[in-house]
C-alpha cells in the first residue's frame, strides 16, 4: 500500500510504556518545540498536520522555557526500564548562535552528551543534549522507569536547553506519538497508536503555539540576545519618547492576527494590528512606540493578542499576554526664595 510503513517483520514486538523522560511542569515550564517531521521532501508537518518540526526530525524536543535550568535543573528520567548501553559526558553547554546554525545546515550534527538505554527486544530509547557533568549513570547499570539519568542541558548542536528524546526500534526512529517511523504522512498518523503512559498523555496534549518571554527594552533584540543576555526594562527613565515591546512565541501560521494596544496612564490608548506572512515554529514579534513629546509619567498595561481561524473559519485568541511597566516622573526641582 502506497505511503504505509511495512515492517521487515509481521509486526515488531510491544513497545514498553513509555513516562515523560523530563521532570517539568507542562503548563509553564517546559513543553514540545519539535515532534517527528512526517512530510517528503522539502516540507515539514509533524504528526497533526502542524508545523512544529523541522524538515528530517526523527526525535522530539522537549524545551524548557524556564531560566532554572542553568540552576537546580531539570531532570531527565529513564522513560522506562532497560540497562544503561551508552553514555556521553564533558561536553560545555554553549547555544549556537544564528550565524553557526545557518552554516551547520546539512552537516553531521556535533556529538552532546547524552545516554542510551537497551530496553530488549530490539527497543532503545535515546537522551541528548543533557548538562555537561549531570550524567550519573554508567554502561551496564540497570535502570527502573523514572530512574534519574541527568539534567537538561544545552550541549551539542543546538541554540536552546532541551531534551532531544527518540524511540527506536532495531536502529530505526519510531514516533511515541503513533508508533509510526515518520515517512507515511501527517494524514496517516492519525491512526496510529501512543506507546505513552497513562501519565505521559494527560501531560502531553498538543500545544499549537505559545510564549518563550515578554518585555520591555530599548531597542530591538535579537534571538541570540534573548538567550544570554537580561535585557528587560520593567521601568524606563524620565522624559522617555520610545519603548519596545516584543513577544517571543512559538507556532506561529501564516495568516495569524495579532493586536497589540498599550493603555497610557493619561488615558490614551495605542493600538496596533498586522498579520503574519509566513508560518514558522519560533518568531521574534517586536513593536516600536515613539513620540516627538515624552511619554506621560505612571503605569502602562499592555495586552497582546494572536488570534487563529479554526476549521469553522471563527476566529479564536490562541496566545493573550498582559504586561505592565512604568516611567518615572521628572524630579521636581526647588529653588529657595531670595532673601
Amino acid at each position: 500500500m502506497s505511503g504505509i510503513t511495512v515492517w521487515a517483520e509481521s509486526e515488531p514486538p510491544a513497545a514498553p510504556l513509555l513516562a515523560f523522560p523530563v521532570v517539568c511542569d507542562t503548563s509553564s515550564d517546559c513543553f514540545i518545540q519539535h515532534y517527528f517531521d512526517y512530510a517528503p521532501g522539502p516540507e515539514a508537518l509533524d504528526h497533526t498536520c502542524g508545523i512544529l518540526t523541522y524538515n528530517g526530525h526523527k526525535g522530539i524536543d522537549i524545551r524548557v522555557s524556564s531560566p532554572k535550568w542553568k540552576g537546580a535543573g531539570f531532570p531527565v528520567i529513564s522513560a522506562a526500564r532497560g540497562e544503561i548501553e551508552i553514555i556521553k559526558d564533558g561536553i560545555p553547554d554553549r547555544a549556537l548562535n544564528q550565524d553557526e546554525i545557518k552554516s551547520a545546515r546539512g552537516l553531521a550534527p556535533k556529538p552532546s552528551n547524552s545516554v542510551v538505554i537497551n530496553h530488549g527486544n530490539g527497543w532503545r530509547t535515546h537522551y541528548g543534549h543533557l548538562r555537561q557533568g549531570s550524567v550519573i549513570v554508567k554502561p551496564g547499570q540497570e535502570v527502573a522507569r523514572g530512574s534519574l539519568l541527568g539534567l537538561v542541558g544545552l550541549s551539542g548542536s543546538t541554540s536552546f536547553p532541551h531534551l532531544h528524546f527518540h524511540l527506536s526500534y532495531k536502529g530505526q526512529n519510531i514516533d511515541p506519538f503513533t508508533g509510526m517511523k515518520g515517512n507515511e504522512g501527517c494524514e496517516v498518523a492519525a491512526t496510529g497508536r501512543s506507546y505513552w503512559s497513562a501519565d505521559a498523555n494527560a501531560k502531553l496534549g498538543y500545544r499549537n503555539g505559545g510564549v518563550f518571554r515578554t518585555g520591555f527594552s530599548d531597542h530591538f533584540p535579537s534571538f541570540d540576545e534573548l538567550e544570554i543576555s537580561d535585557i528587560d526594562i520593567k521601568i524606563y527613565k524620565p522624559g522617555t519618547t520610545e519603548i519596545y515591546f516584543w513577544v517571543n512565541l512559538w507556532g506561529i501560521r501564516k495568516g495569524d492576527q495579532e493586536e497589540l494596544q498599550i493603555y497610557k496612564p493619561d488615558g490614551t490608548v495605542y493600538k496596533r494590528s498586522s498579520t503574519a506572512v509566513t508560518s514558522s515554529v519560533v518568531g521574534l514579534r517586536s513593536f516600536h512606540h515613539a513620540s516627538s513629546l515624552p511619554f506621560p509619567p505612571g503605569t502602562y498595561q499592555i495586552n497582546y493578542k494572536l488570534r487563529r481561524q479554526v476549521k469553522n473559519k471563527r476566529s479564536e485568541v490562541i496566545i493573550n499576554v498582559d504586561s505592565t511597566m512604568e516611567i518615572l516622573p521628572q524630579k521636581e526641582i526647588f529653588t529657595s526664595p531670595e532673601n
